[in-house]
């Protein structure tokens, strides 16, 4: 179970560090206190996780050819990757509504392509091949924990810690999700 908490944890900041709705949500903080806004955020944005771990755990793990659905889910996930690092240095800042972050948590989530390519692919894959679904969950929404949680520190403090670097970070969590989808797909190929 230690093993799917973690390597869920490290796929889920491969996606909570990529440029997207809630990383940009997060950066519109500003010098705003982050502490009940990014709670709510990673709130929202759990609700539909949540939702879609346990649709998954309800029946997809029985569909006919899960092997080709997570070899799919795999190819996809090393075509976002190298998507990513070669577009780390398009990330941009936006101000988004601070009133209901829950609400913006499940709007950014529901309104993002990349998550259902991601879960409709990859995730189900990877939860077919390995069905430990709660455990898979604490993995995964604690990267956003993680991950937007230092990101709201840093950004509610002024200090640019990141800066020039943060396409670094960016770059490195693609290389990360190629590395996962090579990984499934020699899993899988294996199996």
């Amino acid at each position: 179970m230690i093993d799917i908490i973690a390597a869920s944890f490290l796929i889920g900041i491969t996606g909570a560090a990529s440029p997207g709705p809630m990383t940009a949500a997060v950066l519109g903080l500003g010098s705003r206190r982050p502490g009940p806004f990014v709670a709510g955020l990673i709130a929202g944005h759990g609700i539909p996780e949540a939702a879609m771990v346990a649709a998954i755990a309800l029946g997809v793990r029985d569909i006919p050819y899960i092997e080709v659905v997570a070899l799919i889910g795999s190819g996809v996930l090393i075509t976002l990757g190298v998507m990513q690092f070669f577009g780390a240095g398009d990330a941009a800042a936006v101000s988004e509504e601070r009133r209901a972050p829950v609400a913006l948590g499940v709007a950014c989530t529901l309104g993002n392509p990349y998550w259902w390519v991601w879960w409709l692919t990859f995730g189900v894959g990877f939860l077919a091949l390995h069905p430990s679904f709660a455990a898979f969950y604490v993995g995964h929404i604690g990267a956003d924990i993680a991950w937007l949680g230092l990101l709201g520190i840093m950004v509610s403090r002024g200090a640019n810690i990141l800066g020039p670097h943060y396409k670094r970070v960016v770059q490195v969590s693609g290389i990360a999700m190629v590395l996962f989808g090579l990984y499934f797909v020699v899993t899988i190929l294996l199996a």
